[in-house]
């Protein structure tokens, strides 16, 4: 991986160029060909062997996820969202000074899921139900294009030109749920990924995942999660990995 920490260079890949800049990182693969050109930027390259990704594979559970990456016809790569970008560059710091130590493939394990499961990997297809209409299906993908950032629900019925009472009734019906839980849902794994993959305090997770009330954050997340932040960061944090 080809980690961007400072500035902006171009990237030379396979003979198409392209221009890398602070928070991106790419994936190259074995039989890509590539070079770096430019002045006044940093960079850190991310060596691993291929057995990792299967290994990550298994872990999270994502069948063909190895082969996706490796095979895919362009170089996989993924920008760090803005709010990750300081936990991005401290893991960066803690992998140079333990690259060569058994702690620092614990800290390895944990930076190949967040910057392979999370951001590299590819999205997932929907799984909509049967008989979904086709207004809602484009709804429900246009929520999912950002993953960083999930829209407050009057956005989402603005986006959807139905009004507030058929969108209710037409999203519970075939959701099986309403549209505040669903989206409480989505905002709940939007905190459980952050609370693996960075070392933000618990008051920034919940206000980042959209809860303005951190007592509700706690409620909601133990009600869904089966048990409170702070342990399910114990829990499923870097040392569950390894």
């Amino acid at each position: 991986m080809v980690c961007a920490t400072q500035g902006s260079f171009l990237h030379v890949i396979n003979g198409a160029e392209r221009v890398q800049s602070a928070g991106e990182i790419i994936l190259i693969r074995e039989t890509d060909v590539h070079r770096l050109a430019g002045k006044d930027f940093t960079y850190i390259n991310v060596m691993f062997l291929p057995v990792w990704l299967r290994r990550l594979e298994r872990f999270i559970q994502l069948s063909e996820m190895d082969d996706a990456l490796l095979q895919a016809p362009a170089v996989p790569y993924a920008t760090i969202p803005v709010s990750e970008r300081k936990s991005y560059q401290a893991d960066l710091d803690q992998l140079l000074m333990n690259s060569t130590s058994h702690h620092g493939r614990c800290l390895f394990a944990a930076f190949l899921l967040t910057m392979v499961g999370f951001h590299l990997a590819p999205p997932c297809d929907h799984d909509f139900p049967a008989g979904l209409p086709d207004w809602l299906k484009k709804t429900l993908s246009w929520i999912s294009e950002d993953r960083q950032n999930i829209p407050a629900l009057a956005e989402i019925i603005r986006h959807s030109c139905h009004c507030h009472e058929h969108f209710t009734r037409e999203f519970s019906r075939h959701m099986g749920t309403t549209p505040s839980n669903y989206l409480t849902g989505l905002r709940i794994d939007r905190a459980a990924e952050m609370l693996i993959t960075t070392n933000n305090k618990l008051a920034d997770i919940a206000l980042t995942a959209g809860f303005e009330n951190e007592s509700y954050f706690f409620r909601a997340f133990q009600r869904r999660k089966g048990t409170t932040p702070s342990k399910y960061r114990k829990l499923y944090g870097p040392r569950s990995i390894q």
